[in-house]
């Protein structure tokens, strides 16, 4: 004989499970800078986009430049910026603890580390959280919407081949002026 379970277990059971996954905010990579370093970041930078916000931006992008980052489909964008505390401690994100999400790239040197973690929607991406350092700055984007499955390792590569400055300054033209709306 077949026996059902209750539609409050399963939902109580998804609830469970969906806490489990690490969570990730600015707030997060603050307190993990201050861990690993022994010293909060003497310098911050938060930036929140939702959806109207990110479609006035798209205007202002326009089609991707050669070497720019996959960033069709993004709905949403969150970029934490901070200064890395001088106490001779290197930052290691790879070392987190993550749970719920999938690493995609995780790398780290004697100067940066970077690791990009995903969460899937569908056939696309629908969360992607990265986080990187150098001696310098540390960066934390959390991007969610329908995303290139490309994204997670352009972003990698472009760390290792650009570093987080070059990084930076490209997820901060997401945030750049809005250009006027053409006349109708």
């Amino acid at each position: 004989m077949m026996r059902t379970v209750p539609l409050f277990a399963v939902l109580a059971l998804a609830a469970l499970s969906a806490a489990c996954a690490t969570t990730f905010s600015p707030e997060v990579i603050r307190a993990e800078i201050a861990r690993q370093t022994g010293a909060d970041p003497p310098s911050v930078f938060e930036l929140n986009l939702g959806r109207v916000t990110m479609a006035l931006a798209r205007q202002v992008i326009g089609p991707n430049a050669e070497g720019a980052l996959p960033l069709a489909g993004l709905a949403r964008f969150e970029l934490a910026l901070y200064g890395v505390p001088s106490t001779g401690q290197t930052l290691d994100f790879t070392r987190m603890v993550v749970r719920g999400w999938e690493p995609t790239v995780r790398a780290k040197d004697e100067t940066r580390s970077t690791l990009v973690l995903v969460r899937q929607s569908g056939d696309s991406i629908g969360d992607l959280v990265l986080v990187a350092a150098d001696e310098k700055q540390a960066i934390y984007a959390r991007l969610a919407g329908r995303l290139s499955r490309e994204l997670p390792a352009a972003l990698g590569e472009a760390v290792a081949k650009r570093g987080t400055e070059s990084v930076k300054q490209e997820l901060m033209s997401l945030a750049a002026e809005p250009a006027p709306l053409p006349e109708l």
